[in-house]
């Protein structure tokens, strides 16, 4: 729904009028409109919110990744498997996952490049676009934290590493040390404009609730307006007590697997952070930083690339020997008697299996926490971890749902392998399976129209993605 005429009218007057105070009170013209869209941004939730994608690549064998539903129960272990997501059984609670989705454009791991934008242009690489992340780091003037673990190859960036748009391909950064660095170096050291910001702090809010209160008896006789300014005002009286929009960390972190990789980085070239070898160490310091960048509110929009589509790094450090992506991924599915053989792709599952078992130890695990800036609440609760991989079933590179069929009888169906976890500040709904396109039996929906509604969830608007315009409302509270 369009927000109100008058209300929008006046939001942008409020918007100029805070600006023009914060240019008297000596701020230069970026610092002072970051704080005027702080002072305004949050007219429909006053809780902080915050977005993490995590992207892992070559698809899912779907007979080990797609949950067991009994009813409206879903559990991820039992049938005698390997269950891809089984790491997430304890807080399945926070997570949905998402069935009957597809992406356009390419039909391999080329969907890499169309995936998060829903671009429906097979291979292009040259085109600028934005994909949903940026969107709303945008939306809410925020710059991304964007990681990447091997996301390109050492000699740069090509249409395998190209996940992430903001207009031109992102380059996400490879070392987490200095992921660290930037983010947490100004963590508990003295501010040289806090007195200036302080003051225009309590400017802002004066003015704010004053044109507020004004504007709310004026429309007083439109609900939905009224409701809204009422939550506004709440965002803003929240600014006098920081809750909103500020990094809440008052020291800097100590990271276990950041401090492991700052000992054996030492005396590195920048290789060091490309190189294959490296590959587990640097995933999961990534994830830390990640996570804590979460936990402490420096930015609400991250994301997390853990290698690039076609990356054959051997996954013998985790049980499971041979290239990730000519090996592992590109292992079929078989038929046993009346249904499908799990044994031949266990080693595959393994490692897929592994990187949920990252997730959970290194995100969500560290996301159980009482939220710095919203005591009442975890961490968890506020924030939304998109994962999800460039293609469906790994070894047919599918990108949309359909049955795998060994001989005449369907044994299992494909969906792109897609989940949500978290509350994101309120606005999700969750513990759920949501299969929009039940045995594959009809159309798919846009993967789009997810990235429309986590948009939403955000408080960001968004009028498409692609052909995508209808907004997964399954998932929106």
């Amino acid at each position: 729904m369009q927000e109100h005429t008058r209300l929008a009218r006046a939001r942008r007057g409020l918007e100029r009028r805070l600006f023009l105070k914060a240019l008297g009170l000596g701020l230069t013209a970026p610092l002072a409109w970051e704080l005027c869209r702080s002072a305004t941004a949050h007219a429909q939730e006053a809780r902080p919110k915050r977005l993490m994608i995590f992207f892992t690549p070559h698809g899912m064998p779907p007979e080990h990744f797609n949950p067991i539903v009994t009813g409206s129960e879903f559990t991820f272990v039992g049938q005698g498997r390997v269950n891809i997501l089984e790491p997430l059984e304890q807080y399945k609670q926070y997570v949905n996952v998402l069935q009957g989705f597809e992406y356009p454009g390419a039909s391999t791991h080329e969907g890499i490049l169309t995936v998060l934008s829903n671009y429906g242009t097979a291979n292009d690489e040259a085109t600028p676009r934005t994909t949903f992340e940026h969107v709303i780091a945008n939306g809410l003037g925020a710059r991304p934290l964007v990681l990447g673990a091997i996301a390109h190859r050492v000699w740069g960036i090509d249409k395998d590493g190209k996940l992430m748009w903001d207009g031109q391909p992102v380059v996400p950064e490879k070392n987490p040390l200095l992921a660290f660095q930037n983010t947490f170096s100004s963590v508990g050291t003295s501010d040289p404009q806090a007195a200036v910001k302080q003051q225009l702090r309590e400017a802002l809010t004066s003015l704010t609730e004053s044109q507020l209160s004004s504007l709310s008896n004026e429309l007083r006789s439109v609900t939905r307006a009224q409701s809204k300014l009422q939550v506004h005002l709440e965002a803003v009286q929240a600014l006098r007590t920081g809750a909103v929009g500020q990094q809440s960390c008052e020291s800097i972190p100590s990271l276990p697997a950041v401090e492991a990789l700052r000992a054996a980085a030492q005396g590195q070239s920048d290789e060091f952070f490309l190189s294959e070898d490296n590959f587990p160490r640097l995933l999961a310091a990534q994830l830390e930083v990640a996570a804590q960048a979460i936990i402490c509110n420096a930015t609400p929009v991250v994301a997390v690339q853990a290698m690039y589509a076609n990356a054959d790094i051997n996954f013998a450090f985790m049980g499971s020997p041979g290239s990730h992506h000519s090996a592992l991924s590109h292992t079929g599915p078989q038929a046993q008697g009346n249904g499908l053989a799990l044994e031949p792709r266990t080693p595959f599952a393994n490692a897929q299996k592994w990187f949920y078992q990252q997730l959970v130890e290194h995100v969500v695990s560290r996301l159980m926490v009482q939220d710095p800036a919203d005591p009442q609440r975890q961490v968890i609760d506020n924030t939304i971890i998109y994962a999800f991989s460039e293609i469906g079933e790994g070894a047919w590179h599918t990108s949309r749902s359909q049955p795998i069929q060994l001989g005449a009888t369907p044994n299992a169906y494909a969906y792109m392998p897609i989940i949500t976890i978290g509350g994101g500040g309120g606005a999700l709904r969750t513990g759920q399976v949501v299969n929009v396109n039940p045995n594959a039996a009809g159309t798919d929906r846009p993967a789009g129209d997810i990235y429309l509604a986590l948009c939403r969830a955000m408080g960001v608007q968004a009028a498409s993605f692609g052909n995508a315009t209808n907004p997964l409302t399954e998932i929106l509270v």
